[in-house]
């Protein structure tokens, strides 16, 4: 029997649950641009840092006591008293930093390639809803550890929420527990955490479908890609085999040589003694972080962020460019560099104490941020005189 035959009749598994049939369509003859290149495997790369924390949190729950003094005792606990304890913790915490290292770089991606345009625009703005649920669960994971930094982080987290209008002071009550920091709010953190952490797979799968449902992105930016340059995606296993075993070798290198990287420092038991003037968070939430302290408020720092959270699922109608990626439209990819830069300066500065010029350093930073969006954006893709665009795929390999 050949490969047709056997396909035209599925057996008794396959008639009630087609799982071959999925995998024939989405992944083995479904098409995708010839000239992709490991940059755009990090979709891959984020279900795979997603799974690894799915099951390393999983595996802490079972060990996490969600109390003001049994947060940090717990964990520490698990790590020291289980066989392999320490490895959960640091394939849990370190796998963070792995997830959100491919999601900025995806995000990135997106806005150099212009991955947003070309009838995109609903699975871009899924992508950046995810983006806000990834920050929502890396927020609550970071509370959950508890100790003086984590309880002041919550502390101040409640103070943006009550600065929401209407409604904000019942769900900063909510959140609490109360109205400060007590033995009712772990178990609400934790909740949440899970139950984001869990929407968050949802998310992935509707962007997925969006994803699917549109033209197929690629580093020229042609809307419709002439089917002569399409390949199956079965054809491109070998670049997502190459960017996995980077992705591995490099959460195996921070695991082993630097664990907790980029984590606030050890926790600490919880003391209204000990309560840290500037808590500072872990470095995946630097950048909002520092658009909180340059809205001088807990009214301004919440407005600062949501808005950027806005602009950026904007950017399909404040593009005005005829142009998509940025290969063919050398200012807009420059000005897309230098937001780059920008964000890992602000990152930086809103690490630092809240003296000398690191005030200053935020402020501008921030500045740039929003200029990007609402000036650079608009004016630069709407008069920039792009570079033509080739009727067919370039073919390259970088």
């Amino acid at each position: 029997m050949d490969k047709s035959e056997s396909e035209a009749a599925p057996g008794w598994l396959e008639t009630r649950l087609p799982l071959c049939a999925v995998w024939r369509t989405q992944w083995r003859d479904h098409l995708v641009p010839a000239n992709l290149t490991l940059v755009w495997s990090f979709g891959v790369l984020v279900a795979v840092a997603l799974g690894v924390l799915t099951l390393s949190g999983i595996w802490l729950g079972f060990a996490y006591v969600p109390t003001t003094q049994g947060a940090a005792l717990s964990i520490e606990r698990y790590t020291r008293a289980v066989n392999f304890g320490w490895l959960i913790r640091d394939l849990h915490r370190d796998g963070a930093t792995m997830l959100f290292g491919v999601v900025f770089i995806e995000l990135f991606r997106g806005i150099y390639y212009g991955s947003y345009r070309n009838r995109r625009e609903l699975a871009w703005i899924i992508e950046v809803v995810r983006f806000f649920a990834f920050l929502a669960v890396g927020f609550f994971g970071f509370a959950m550890t508890g100790g003086a930094v984590a309880d002041a982080a919550v502390t101040i987290m409640a103070a943006h929420i009550a600065a929401i209008p209407l409604f904000g002071s019942a769900l900063a009550h909510w959140f609490l527990g109360g109205f400060m920091v007590g033995s009712a709010t772990a178990p609400r953190l934790a909740m949440a955490h899970e139950a984001i952490g869990f929407l968050v797979l949802l998310i992935a799968l509707l962007g997925f479908m969006a994803s699917r449902a549109a033209p197929p992105a690629n580093p020229d930016g042609i809307a419709v890609p002439d089917p002569r340059d399409m390949v199956p995606q079965s054809a491109y296993a070998g670049k997502l085999f190459t960017a996995f075993m980077i992705f591995a070798l490099i959460f195996a290198v921070i695991v082993a040589f630097a664990p907790g990287l980029g984590q606030p420092a050890g926790m600490s038991l919880t003391s209204p003694m000990a309560m840290p003037v500037q808590p500072v968070p872990p470095w995946y939430l630097l950048g909002f972080h520092g658009l909180a302290r340059a809205g001088q408020s807990a009214g301004g720092g919440t407005l600062l962020t949501v808005a950027a959270l806005v602009l950026l699922g904007a950017l399909p109608w404040l593009d005005q460019g005829i142009v998509a990626s940025g290969r063919y439209r050398p200012l807009y990819a420059g000005f897309v560099i230098v937001l780059a830069i920008d964000w890992v300066v602000l990152s930086v500065a809103a690490a630092q104490p809240a003296t000398g010029i690191w005030p200053a350093v935020i402020d501008i930073a921030t500045i740039y941020v929003f200029v990007h969006f609402i000036v650079i954006t608009p004016l630069v893709t709407m008069l920039e005189r792009a570079h033509p665009v080739p009727a067919r795929i370039a073919r390259r390999t970088a």
